[in-house]
């Protein structure tokens, strides 16, 4: 399998978490993580599988990341197993279901993406982290649900 895994990340705590994902991602063929602004097209030619993420910010995607997925051709990722998460701070459960990683996910399906599973949020202390004691390991087990998933499409 050939991972992409796109991140934005304003305090590092994102790429953190993508570079756990890509790790657990890694034991089953390739994966490596690109930054969103170096994102183009050419990087999406021959990807089993697209992995978004970035910080909430105000409930949403961050504006630094939205011109990102305007440039690119609708329908690129027709049928590409996409999965997305986000960073934030711990909020009420009414709350969380603003998120990046909700945002993100509906940008890969508008691309053509086939979602592998839910979005996720990996927590924050405060606005710009560190991150939680146990976030890298629940994103290595997280990254493990999506070759679970992946494997039993297979099948």
């Amino acid at each position: 399998m050939n991972a992409l895994i796109v991140c934005y990340s304003k305090f590092g705590n994102t790429t953190k978490i993508a570079e756990a994902i890509a790790e657990t991602l890694g034991s089953d063929g390739s994966a490596h993580v690109i930054s969103m602004d170096q994102l183009s097209v050419s990087d999406l030619t021959g990807i089993d599988l697209v992995v978004a993420g970035t910080p909430t910010h105000r409930m949403n995607l961050p504006q630094a990341v939205r011109p990102a997925f305007e440039t690119l051709p609708r329908r690129i990722l027709r049928g590409t197993p996409i999965a997305a998460f986000d960073t934030a701070y711990k909020m009420s459960a009414w709350l969380a279901r603003f998120t990046a990683a909700q945002r993100l996910l509906s940008k890969l399906r508008k691309l053509g993406g086939k979602r592998v599973l839910r979005p996720e949020t990996f927590h924050v202390v405060e606005r710009e982290g560190p991150l939680y004691d146990g976030e890298i390991e629940r994103a290595r087990k997280w990254a493990g649900l999506i070759l679970d998933r992946l494997e039993a499409r297979k099948l």
